[in-house]
C-alpha cells in the first residue's frame, strides 16, 4: 500500500479538469490519525495550499499531538509528555477537477519534532500587565530533550464540495479526506525514526476560493 502511494504521488495520472483553479487558496482543518512511538494517536492539522497553476499547488500544513508517559525515556522522572509537531510543505496535483469534486496527489517534504518535557518540574513565569495590574502566572513542565527528524509523506487527497460560500468569488467549502505514509530519517537521543514511520489517515474540511 505505502509503495503505491509513493508510485501515485510521484506520477501523474491523466487530468480531468472541469474549472480554473490558477490563483485559487485554500484553507484546511483536519482531524488527523498519525504514527507517534507506533501508536496511531489522534492530532489536529491546519493547513494553507497555493494554485500556482491550475493543477499544481504548493502550501504549509502543521499537524500537532501530544501523549503522556510514566517514564522518562532514561531521564530521571516518572510523569513526562512528549509535544509533537510535524511542519510540511505539501506539493499536490489535482488529477481530476470537477464543480462538486476533486482529486489530488501528492507529496509533503517537512520536519518532525518531538519535545520530550518532564511534568514534575514546571518552570514557573510571571507577566505582569501594568495597564491592568493583573499578574499571569505560566506554569511550563521543564523540556528534557527534542529530537528533529527529515519526513516525506506520499499522499492521496479527495475532495467533495459540501456548499456553495460566494459563488461570485468561487468560494466553497468541501469534505477533505487524505491517506499517506510518513517516512522519517535522521537520528535521536531519546526516539527513532521508525517511531513515526506508518501510514496518516486525515479527516475535515477545506475552504477554497480565487484571490482575484
Amino acid at each position: 500500500m505505502k509503495n503505491l502511494l509513493l508510485l501515485s504521488a510521484l506520477l501523474f495520472a491523466q487530468i480531468t479538469f472541469a474549472q480554473s483553479q490558477k490563483n485559487d487558496l485554500t484553507f484546511t482543518a483536519k482531524a488527523t490519525v498519525l504514527p507517534v512511538f507506533n501508536n496511531n494517536l489522534l492530532g489536529a492539522e491546519v493547513g494553507l495550499r497555493y494554485y500556482i497553476t491550475d493543477a499544481f499547488s504548493v502550501g504549509n500544513n502543521y499537524i500537532y499531538t501530544n501523549d503522556k508517559f510514566t517514564h522518562g525515556f532514561g531521564y530521571d522522572t516518572n510523569n513526562s509528555i512528549v509535544h509533537y509537531l510535524g511542519i510540511n510543505v505539501p506539493l499536490q496535483y489535482d488529477v481530476v477537477n470537477k464543480d462538486q469534486f476533486q482529486i489530488g496527489m501528492g507529496i509533503s517534504p517537512g520536519l518532525s519534532l518531538s519535545t520530550l518535557r518532564d511534568k514534575n518540574q514546571l518552570k514557573i513565569e510571571e507577566h505582569y500587565d501594568e495597564e491592568t495590574g493583573v499578574t499571569t502566572v505560566i506554569k511550563t513542565p521543564v523540556r528534557l530533550n527534542r529530537d528533529a527528524y527529515f519526513s516525506v509523506t506520499p499522499h492521496i487527497d479527495l475532495s467533495v464540495k459540501i456548499a456553495n460560500i460566494d459563488p461570485k468569488s468561487n468560494t466553497a467549502i468541501y469534505a477533505t479526506g487524505n491517506a499517506g505514509y510518513q517516512f522519517a530519517f535522521g537520528n535521536g537521543d531519546f526516539t527513532k525514526p521508525s517511531d513515526f514511520r506508518n501510514y496518516i489517515v486525515s479527516l475535515g474540511f477545506t475552504i477554497k476560493g480565487a484571490l482575484d
